[in-house]
Parts: C-alpha cells; sequence; structure tokens
C-alpha cells in the first residue's frame, strides 16, 4: 500500500489527540479522584502519555482513566491494580502508534 499520511500528518495526529487530554481519573483505595498528567510525547508515529503518583498518594490505585477536554474516558487500564507503596513512585504509561492501514469499500475503491 502507498502510504498517504505524510510524517507531519501523522505528527499532527498525534498532537492533536494527546492535546484533546484533559487530565487521569482513577480510584485511590476505593475513593474516585483526578490528577493532572504528568507528561506526554510525541515522537512520530509514537504516542506516550505519562500518569505519575508521587508519596502524596499511597495504596491501590485502580481504574486509570484518560479523559478528554468533553470528560468522556477515551483510555482506561480496565480492571488492573496498582499498588503505591511509600518511598517510590508510581508511574503508569499509556502509548500509542499510529498506524496508516489500507481500507477498500465494497466497490473496490479506497
Amino acid at each position: 500500500m502507498a502510504k498517504t499520511l505524510t510524517d507531519i500528518g501523522i505528527q499532527k495526529i498525534g498532537r492533536r489527540f494527546v492535546d484533546s487530554i484533559d487530565h487521569a481519573a482513577f480510584t485511590l483505595n476505593g475513593e474516585p479522584q483526578t490528577i493532572p498528567l504528568f507528561r506526554t510525547m510525541v515522537d512520530g508515529e509514537e504516542i506516550c502519555i505519562y500518569v505519575y503518583f508521587d508519596e502524596e498518594f499511597l495504596g491501590d490505585v485502580s481504574n486509570v482513566e484518560l479523559v478528554d477536554t468533553d470528560g468522556d474516558t477515551i483510555a482506561a487500564t480496565g480492571e488492573r491494580v496498582f499498588t503505591k507503596t511509600p518511598g517510590k513512585g508510581l508511574y503508569i504509561a499509556f502509548k500509542y502508534n499510529i498506524l496508516e492501514m489500507e481500507a477498500e469499500a465494497e466497490n473496490g475503491t479506497v
């Protein structure tokens, strides 16, 4: 398949995705909370979004979600539970790759 997206196009798709994320929501020891994003990166087709839990947080961290500016959940860790212990930080990374794929319509056109 011939590539139709330019490198700049892929970079812009990634940047717009990252820029649409407002914060992370999560549950700490059964209590719902929110936290700002720690770091975001867009490098070509790779997107990384980091959520960092510092010393302020202790216990079980679960249901980590990325929430966009419309208030919609756009990514989630699901049922995973992470244990945040004293003296250590906890990073949760959401990583994605933008991949262009060929799609064919029923009549054979792209």
